[in-house]
């Protein structure tokens, strides 16, 4: 087995990712359906390059990505860190005693599951979506349901969580915590400069990695998703930078991806020059890792969105409609790789 680990750093590489793992997920389902085409059944794709087979606590066997993905506190949503599939353990203060003094505990509420992801959840747990006293009013029912969770994912959609299928092992999602800034501060290459060596995250990043790495029986390579326009890309690098003294053999594919807002016009002629010196710092840092940087930005999908338009296919300037025109993208590109076409 040649296996590929897959790595997120960033919130728009993040969402990007989320398309692609919904993507994986579908192709899972049609290849487990009986009726289903006979293209998807072939030994030629094998998803076990991009997921592992594992198991809870319980005993239940899972098939989850094989991904690190990095973003800011908070960015999860609904989903808990420790994933979906594994118990999170007790949330009972511990036995042992330090503080003799008055503690008092300020939680704030957790995200609420929106109608996607609790569609989801009971569709997994065999519960029907709507009662209804006959066949009709169910079918009604649930067509009004399913109206109500496409709105939900066209005007809802907040974190990238909000519209992912898939379940992560717990190993797969570090989040980024005590930056003590807004995520739109943290929109420059010298700003995120020393994230990566403080605190010990970047030890606690590269453990997470080593976990996916060492239950490789061959590792392929690495596929590095990364914003590369703010201040992730410099954790990026550095998380590269180690990446290749420990694994020097390895190769690695980086996608560099832009967000909307990484394009909108600047106030003035100096802010304009200091993002294009901190892009070029970027890019430089980030090659030099790798052995094929591949960048995609949004302003290059306007010749492939005048293209779709003369086929009838309605397409919006949305985020969204970005996000999924990237991920088929790359999505392609991954499919090679799953088929044995391209070697890294």
């Amino acid at each position: 087995m040649r296996e590929i680990v897959t790595v997120q750093v960033g919130s728009f590489a993040n969402f990007i990712g989320s398309h692609f793992w919904n993507f994986q997920d579908e192709m899972l389902g049609l290849a487990a359906d009986p009726y289903g085409d006979p293209a998807f059944k072939t030994q030629s794709l094998n998803m076990d390059v991009i997921y592992r087979t594992g198991e809870t606590h319980q005993g239940t066997t899972t098939y989850t990505p094989r991904l690190l993905s990095i973003d800011f506190q908070g960015s999860l949503g609904s989903v808990s860190s420790k994933g979906t599939l594994y118990s999170e353990g007790s949330n009972e203060p511990s036995e042992v005693v330090t503080w003799a003094g008055h503690v008092s505990t300020h939680a704030s509420e957790p995200q609420k599951k929106n109608l996607f992801l609790q569609s989801l959840y009971q569709e997994e747990q065999d519960a029907p979506l709507t009662n209804g006293i006959n066949g009709e009013a169910k079918d009604s029912q649930h067509e009004i349901q399913d109206t109500d969770i496409v709105n939900c994912l066209d005007e809802g959609v907040q974190f990238w969580t909000d519209f992912s299928k898939v379940h992560y092992h717990p190993q797969s999602l570090y989040e980024v915590n005590g930056l003590w800034m807004d995520a739109k501060q943290f929109d420059n290459y010298g700003i995120g400069r020393d994230v990566f060596m403080e605190n010990l995250r970047g030890e606690e990043i590269c453990d997470k990695l080593r976990f996916f790495i060492e239950e490789c029986d061959h590792i392929q390579g690495f596929q590095f998703i990364v914003d590369d326009s703010g201040g992730f890309s410099p954790l990026a690098a550095d998380f590269l930078e180690s990446v290749s003294d420990e694994y020097t053999n390895t190769p690695v594919l980086l996608y560099a991806v832009r967000g909307p807002s990484s394009h909108m016009s600047l106030s003035s002629r100096k802010q304009t020059v200091v993002r294009d010196l901190h892009d070029a710092v970027s890019f430089s840092r980030l090659s030099s890792f790798c052995k094929m940087i591949v960048p995609v930005g949004l302003p290059s999908l306007s010749r492939m969105l005048c293209m779709l338009r003369r086929y009838t296919l309605q397409v919006s300037h949305s985020a969204w409609s970005h996000l999924v025109l990237l991920q088929i993208y790359l999505m392609y590109l991954v499919l090679w790789m799953l088929m044995g076409l391209y070697k890294c």
